[in-house]
């Protein structure tokens, strides 16, 4: 075995376990308890992020707004969980930059880009749900919310671990 083939593989394996590490360490602060509750941080964290994303919402909207529920008609609404703050897979993509070589300011700038990135086009897919659930109706709700604008939120950690991986390759 060369000895470049033997150093890219410490490297995975290095990246792999800083990444699971991370995750753990990320998870345990922030989220693992009862929503959001594994700590007084993790709770103030959600709360003050479900504020802004109601708040903006509110503005976006024309539907009535109560605490974290957005009324559709008197049967229906669309309850903002813990779950819809946006930060678990700000969480998932924060893990990996913390696990992969790179400059410390690199790591410190994708902590916050990533940060209002996830943030934005959180709300954009709330926005979306809420929009489509007022036109067709609750039973889009699913195809809205859990297909759709998942795999917006899995595409967005991708896309930006990408940019991230392809602006420290130079430093490596």
């Amino acid at each position: 075995m060369s000895v470049e083939k033997s150093s890219t593989q410490d490297s995975s394996k290095r990246f792999l376990l800083l990444y699971f590490f991370w995750l753990l360490i990320l998870f345990a602060i922030f989220y693992w308890g009862s929503y959001w509750s594994a700590s007084k941080l993790g709770y103030y964290i959600d709360y003050y992020q479900r504020d802004f994303i109601m708040q903006i919402l509110d503005s976006l909207l024309d539907n009535k707004i109560v605490n974290y529920d957005i009324i559709i008609n008197p049967k229906y609404h669309v309850v903002i969980t813990p779950e819809c703050n946006g930060l678990v897979p700000y969480f998932i993509f924060l893990a990996g930059v913390l696990a992969y070589r790179c400059n410390f300011f690199k790591k410190l700038l994708w902590l916050f880009g990533g940060y209002i990135i996830f943030s934005l086009i959180n709300l954009i897919r709330l926005y979306a749900v809420v929009e489509i659930v007022n036109r067709f109706g609750g039973k889009y709700f699913f195809i809205a919310h859990d297909i759709g604008g998942n795999l917006l939120l899995v595409a967005t950690g991708a896309i930006c671990f990408l940019i991230y991986l392809k602006s420290c390759k130079d430093e490596i």
